[in-house]
């Protein structure tokens, strides 16, 4: 009687399987894409702007805005996405979409400037000015025992996606995921005081307002040891990093 049991349980399996299988495969098969436009307040395209989508915990897709301010992808698992946008010389914007399975309108984001950079920044028109500054970085680098350097080609050999991972093995600094845009990072329990070119950014995240592409050189300092003069802030009381970005 056994061997008339195993083949009575076999058949109804092989007869119950088909039933649910395609249905269940149909509906985790599902697709979804996203497109839209970066902008300024002021209605002009902003090209080269880091766009993330984030659908559910583990698929999350990054792309560029082309010289139009468009952006694209395609292949998301989930119809709920969080699209994060940031761009240097402006605020981060994040935004919550419920996509649809025929197609979504695109979206237009449009990102505010931000003033404390914008309304500090000289541009630069010789290329031997930003020279300077790194030469800068690289004589501290060699005579400041306070600080920690990340040049260039140090980013471009483990290519982080979020620049705050090249500050992991800084002592006193922690990462945590940012609900916003890549990481919040803290050294000993609390934000350190950004700088970009020169330019005080107060209450900023590292992730918020420079990307990894956008960086030459990082100087970290963990405490007011070290940091040069004309950097030095007493507010600054958890640390100071100083941000060199890539010339243009």
């Amino acid at each position: 009687m056994k061997p008339r049991i195993r083949w009575l349980g076999l058949a109804i399996a092989l007869a119950i399987t088909p039933a649910w299988a395609p249905a269940a495969w149909a509906q985790t098969s599902v697709r979804y894409s996203v497109a839209g436009t970066v902008t300024g307040m002021d209605g002009a395209a902003l090209p080269d702007a880091e766009v993330t989508i984030v659908a559910g915990r583990l698929d999350s897709v990054r792309v560029r805005s082309d010289t139009a301010g468009h952006f694209s992808a395609s292949g998301l698992s989930s119809s709920a996405v969080t699209v994060s946008v940031r761009r240097l010389g402006y605020q981060p914007k994040s935004i919550d979409v419920t996509l649809r399975e025929s197609g979504s309108a695109p979206l237009v984001i449009a990102l505010d400037a931000n003033p404390a950079e914008l309304g500090t920044v000289k541009v630069r028109e010789i290329a031997e000015e930003s020279d300077a500054r790194l030469r800068e970085f690289y004589a501290r680098r060699a005579t400041n025992n306070f600080g920690r350097f990340i040049e260039q080609s140090d980013i471009e050999k483990r290519h982080p996606q979020f620049i705050s991972e090249m500050m992991r093995s800084v002592p006193g600094v922690t990462l945590s995921a940012s609900g916003r845009v890549g990481n919040t990072l803290r050294i000993r329990g609390c934000a350190p005081l950004v700088w970009i070119d020169g330019v005080r950014i107060p209450n900023s995240q590292i992730d918020e307002v420079v990307t990894p592409s956008d960086v030459a050189a990082v100087e970290v300092y963990s405490s007011f040891a070290g940091i040069p003069a004309q950097y030095f802030d007493r507010t600054a009381t958890c640390g100071t990093i100083l941000v060199w970005s890539r010339s243009k």
